[in-house]
């Protein structure tokens, strides 16, 4: 199959999974171009053994790869570099899951950005940013914290995937798609800011009459819910946001919020 056009930040098309099984070991993958990260490939039937992802998804490995990839990438032991740092599958040997094997330090800021091809990122330990964009179809999987001194920002499709198994500590938190499957294990540690009138699907009409109906049947309601707050608790980005990163009343600018955090230029008014 041919690969799709890469896309901006704000299109949308339906992906491709692929992977290529001649992959030499040791190779560079191009899922991150930081030459600090080396990662090794493991046999599937031995990484998957040790490694899951149910923490991203009810259905496993299966929701994210229509087939095992013939090995995961790991990386031993906890990783410190320097920012900006970009993460997301660029080709067909990049569709696979990638396992940082402790903790994940980052002095600078955090993008993780697909569209073309799919991989998966797991951190087995907690995530440490100064700011995080997480967009497109990314799939994260944090085993523990994910502690972002500034802003995350998730603008996220419906494939993309973000887990965190315990707590997304943050100044602020800009959820502005609505999209992709959240899981999070506790009530985010965050101002959460809404862009205009969005009805975010863990706060929408839907989300209520299936949590009613999951209690009139005494059945589990499925994940999202409500990330543990009131829709209520919501703040419009305007007039938190810097103006620069607004578009008209209360909508934001994605690619202008991007560069922004690379460049290290303020956020907040």
């Amino acid at each position: 199959m041919i690969p799709q056009q890469r896309r901006t930040p704000t299109d949308t098309f339906p992906g491709e999974f692929r992977y290529r099984r001649d992959r030499v070991l040791n190779e560079e993958t191009m899922f991150t171009e930081n030459q600090e990260l080396e990662w090794s490939e493991i046999p599937f039937e031995d990484a998957s053994a040790k490694y899951e992802l149910n923490g991203i998804s009810e259905d496993g490995l299966g929701e994210v790869f229509p087939e095992d990839p013939p090995h995961y990438l790991v990386r031993q032991g906890d990783v410190v570099i320097d920012g900006p740092v970009n993460f997301g599958a660029a080709d067909e040997g990049d569709v696979t899951l990638h396992v940082i094997d402790g903790d994940l330090t980052v002095n600078g800021p955090l993008f993780f950005i697909q569209g073309d091809f799919y991989g998966a990122l797991l951190v087995t330990g907690s995530i440490f940013c100064q700011q995080a964009f997480v967009d497109m179809d990314a799939m994260l999987d944090v085993g523990k914290s994910m502690n972002v001194e500034g802003m995350p920002f998730t603008h996220l499709s419906k494939p993309a995937h973000f887990a965190v198994k315990e707590a997304l500590v943050a100044g602020s938190w800009l959820e502005a798609s609505g999209d992709g499957l959240f899981e999070i294990g506790q009530k985010p540690q965050a101002r959460l800011l809404r862009v205009e009138k969005s009805s975010y699907h863990a706060f929408s009409k839907y989300a209520e009459e299936a949590e009613k109906r999951a209690q009139e049947e005494g059945t589990e309601v499925k994940k999202p819910s409500y990330f543990g707050f009131s829709p209520k608790e919501a703040s419009s980005v305007r007039g938190i946001l810097h103006p620069s990163l607004i578009k008209g009343e209360e909508g934001i600018d994605a690619r202008a919020i991007r560069e922004a955090m690379e460049e290290g230029r303020p956020l907040f008014a």
